[in-house]
């Protein structure tokens, strides 16, 4: 099937309305919550100030979003790709490099908003009641980092697995169904006006990426790279096989030994190179294909053909 019938075709849109949906929704659900913490302050007793100070805090937030949104989308990107290959170590792998990397980053801005509290909100204005509460609120906000990067990260791990219904469902219960009443019990009820509000959204990020973080760790990376192949490969038939390389090289006591380098072109990553070692014997072979069945099934049937076996 080529890449313009593909691109007219309803089931491919289907499947693409399917994963982008739950995607922008799981993004969505996070920052709405920043609106809805913005409209709870202007209910405070102290209405002007809170808002002011929920104004930097957005801000702040909107800022330290960058790199972890930049780690998500790379991670989605190199997952995808590693499992529509065949390859779900590698995914596995990236992966780990990824969360790994937004650790870091959020240590860094734990470190930044705490020592930098009482500087940071000079930028936006010269108000001491203002300064006063940001200086207290920035260090719950980058506690709230220390969460939200490598929850963001590990959005990107699900999108590039098509799960992205996974993460949002993860964000509404983490945001509103357990930090928007913990938000307005604390703020309301036990008066910690936006102090509360923020532990509220402290709360919602913990339980965000600790349940995220789980399902990313229980991931069976070979499943996934099977389901890859349902969604993306199901195309691919030997007759768009692009170029066949056979090396053939005699080993020991007759035993020779071929390289078969198939370059099959999948619709959604372009052209990717699959290789498979034959060892043959007597006419017994064993084989190895990166432990993904289809590709062994592909290369054997092109083998078949050739009559090499």
């Amino acid at each position: 099937m080529s890449g313009s019938s593909d691109f007219g075709n309803d089931e491919v849109w289907s499947t693409l309305v399917k994963l982008a949906v739950p995607s922008c929704i799981a993004v969505c659900l996070e920052w709405w919550w920043y609106e809805f913490m913005t409209i709870l302050a202007g209910y405070l007793p102290e209405p002007k100030v809170a808002l002011a100070a929920a104004a930097i805090v957005i801000q702040t937030t909107s800022l330290m979003y960058t790199l972890p949104a930049a780690l998500s989308a790379a991670v989605s990107t190199r997952v995808s790709n590693e499992l529509g290959a065949g390859r779900p170590e590698k995914a596995k792998t990236a992966a780990a490099v990824a969360i790994g990397a937004a650790v870091a980053v959020s240590v860094f801005g734990l470190v930044g908003t705490t020592m930098g509290r009482k500087a940071w909100g000079r930028v936006f204005t010269s108000d001491g009641v203002v300064l006063e509460l940001t200086a207290a609120v920035l260090p719950v906000i980058g506690a709230c980092e220390l969460a939200n990067c490598p929850q963001t990260t590990s959005c990107g791990i699900l999108r590039g697995s098509a799960r992205p219904r996974v993460g949002a469902k993860i964000n509404f219960y983490a945001f509103y169904v357990v930090g928007a009443p913990v938000a307005v019990v604390l703020a309301f009820m036990w008066g910690l006006d936006f102090m509360g509000l923020c532990y509220g959204l402290l709360g919602a990020q913990i339980v965000c990426a600790i349940s995220i973080l789980t399902v990313v760790y229980k991931t069976d990376w070979n499943k996934e790279s099977l389901k890859a192949h349902d969604l993306v490969g199901k195309n691919v038939i030997l007759s768009d096989v692009d170029q066949v390389i056979v090396k053939c090289e005699e080993g020991s006591m007759g035993c020779s030994e071929m390289e078969l380098s198939i370059k099959l072109p999948l619709p959604t990553f372009g052209l990717a190179s699959y290789k498979l070692k034959v060892s043959v014997w007597n006419h017994n072979r064993a084989q190895e294909c990166q432990k993904i069945s289809y590709f062994q099934q592909a290369a054997d049937k092109w083998l078949e053909m050739q009559h090499v076996l």
